[in-house]
């Protein structure tokens, strides 16, 4: 699989500092800045998720990048978007397991591609599903999560710094199309240096 890496002078695509959230698709996400309020927002066309290593584990791929960038592996670098992939480890339980924005229950990491450049954001926050692991389909959604740029291509602008993240989707059952996305997203992050 092949994801020739491309710098260009072209900043970065994806709307920072813009006012709403989007919708539709497989639900809606947005990362706002803590320092300055900018944000960038994602409407997903495509939302699977895969189950985890337990029954109570799941693995969540959200993207508005076409299905061809994880099918065919081909150059990316005329593309931009985002992949957002959450694990969710736990599943809360009233009584047993603390259910507040402040305790954490998933990981998360948001892959901004911008014209073959790109930036990977990750963190954790406190997840919760609308549904069991192995439905057809699942909800969930994510509050508050504590995000910061994690891994950067040469030339990939940060512009959030800390962040939180906020997401909420529904998602298809689909282990070999997240294996696909999985795979796609190791991929693009090893083109990326660690962030210090």
């Amino acid at each position: 699989m092949r994801f020739p890496i491309v710098s260009l002078l072209i900043p970065c695509l994806v709307l920072l500092g813009c006012g709403g959230v989007f919708r539709g698709g497989g639900g809606e996400a947005r990362m706002v800045s803590v320092a300055t309020g900018d944000a960038v927002s994602m409407r997903p066309t495509t939302a699977v998720y895969a189950k985890g290593f337990d029954a109570s584990s799941a693995d969540f791929y959200i993207s508005d990048l076409p299905p061809e960038v994880w099918r065919s592996g081909g150059d990316v670098s005329d593309h931009s978007g985002s992949i957002l992939h959450m694990h969710v480890f736990i599943s809360p339980k009233a009584g047993r397991t603390p259910i507040s924005n402040q305790a954490s229950s998933s990981t998360a990491r948001w892959l901004i591609l911008s014209s073959g450049r790109v930036g990977v954001y990750g963190g954790g926050g406190f997840a919760l599903k609308s549904g069991d692991v192995g439905d057809t389909s699942l909800g969930g959604r994510i509050t508050d999560a504590s995000m910061r740029l994690l891994r950067a291509s040469e030339g990939f602008e940060d512009r959030l710094g800390a962040s939180r993240l906020n997401a909420s989707f529904t998602a298809r059952h689909d282990p070999e199309e997240s294996a696909l996305i999985a795979r796609t997203l190791a991929a693009l992050t090893a083109h990326s240096g660690e962030v210090k």
